[in-house]
């Protein structure tokens, strides 16, 4: 199977703060699991905002906020979601 990432994905350094404004709501945080140039993906409690395909503020550690896009969901159980962000800018 071909990798078709087309950057080098990286652990995110111990308790990498994701946060997330979807739709000027409440601001969401989460923990960084993985960072890449394009994109990131993080731990979230479970919320119905979280949709493939959605346009999202999002924060990464001390990095500037930039548009993103929500590529992935997926639940770990009814309380917990992992998501994965494509920055845009």
């Amino acid at each position: 199977m071909d990798n078709v990432r087309r950057h080098i994905r990286f652990e995110a350094d111990e308790n990498t703060l994701i946060l997330l404004n979807i739709d000027n709501e409440i601001v969401h945080s989460g923990i960084g699991v993985s960072e890449s140039q394009s994109g990131c993906a993080g731990v979230f409690r479970t919320n119905s905002s979280f949709v493939a395909g959605k346009m999202v503020y999002v924060k990464v550690g001390k990095m500037e906020p930039v548009s993103a896009e929500i590529r992935w969901v997926s639940e770990l159980d009814k309380d917990v979601m992992r998501v994965g962000f494509e920055f845009l800018s």
